[in-house]
């Protein structure tokens, strides 16, 4: 008979990948879920939601293995205490990515047309941010120069995101001031879309940060 060759442990580099592929998946998965969920196809709504939960708890373990081998002779660029930093953040953009769809989930309405496609804008904005701030994990450890162009893209993207929700605030106040419901829902729903992108820009202003700490 013949033994049964052990699988290959991952490197802590291939984790770290593995870490922020899951939040760019949870990114897209969530874009899906807003899409569908103002276009009243609640049940595509719900399985992306459900999805983007999934892959929110995936990450948690890959954390878990990473935190495990935190302390091994592994050597990276970046220090301990950086790595953790770093995998805290990426993980604090798939909670809030979380948020969103948890939101979706709560309740089934119809959103008004002026107002679907600016979420829909914000939705897949966040998605387009998702990939860079993969692309920003997967250069930072190797390519700095690489890594600092990523940071700029999701600078300049969380601000269309923050321009579209003030649009959709704008709106939301001319057609639904009398309807406290679908306000105060569609605020809400663009208030967690910013938010999100408000965190992958946290987590590119800390990652510029260390780039600069390492370059010095």
């Amino acid at each position: 008979m013949f033994s049964k060759r052990k699988k290959k442990a991952k490197s802590l580099k291939e984790l770290f990948i593995d870490c922020s592929k899951s939040t760019k998946e949870a990114f897209h998965s969530m874009e899906s879920a807003v899409l569908a969920y103002v276009d009243e196809d609640f049940i595509l709504a719900q399985e992306e939601a459900n999805k983007t939960i999934a892959l929110e708890k995936k990450q948690d373990r890959v954390k878990e293995k990473i935190f495990e081998r935190m302390f091994s002779r592994e050597t990276m660029v970046f220090s301990r205490s950086d790595r953790i930093q770093i995998i805290e953040n990426i993980d604090k953009i798939t909670d809030k990515i979380e948020i969103v769809v948890r939101k979706l989930l709560l309740y089934q309405h119809s959103i008004k047309n002026p107002l679907k496609e600016i979420l829909k804008e914000m939705a897949t904005l966040n998605s387009v941010i998702g990939d860079d701030v993969h692309n920003l994990l997967t250069n930072v450890l190797d390519d700095f120069e690489s890594a600092k162009d990523f940071i700029t893209k999701i600078t300049d993207l969380r601000r269309e995101v923050r321009e579209k929700q003030w649009h959709l605030q704008k709106l939301n106040y001319e057609y639904q001031q009398d309807d406290h419901l679908s306000f105060r829902y569609v605020e809400s729903l663009a208030k967690y879309l910013m938010e999100t992108a408000d965190r992958a820009e946290i987590f590119a202003d800390r990652v510029f940060v260390l780039i600069y700490k390492y370059t010095l």
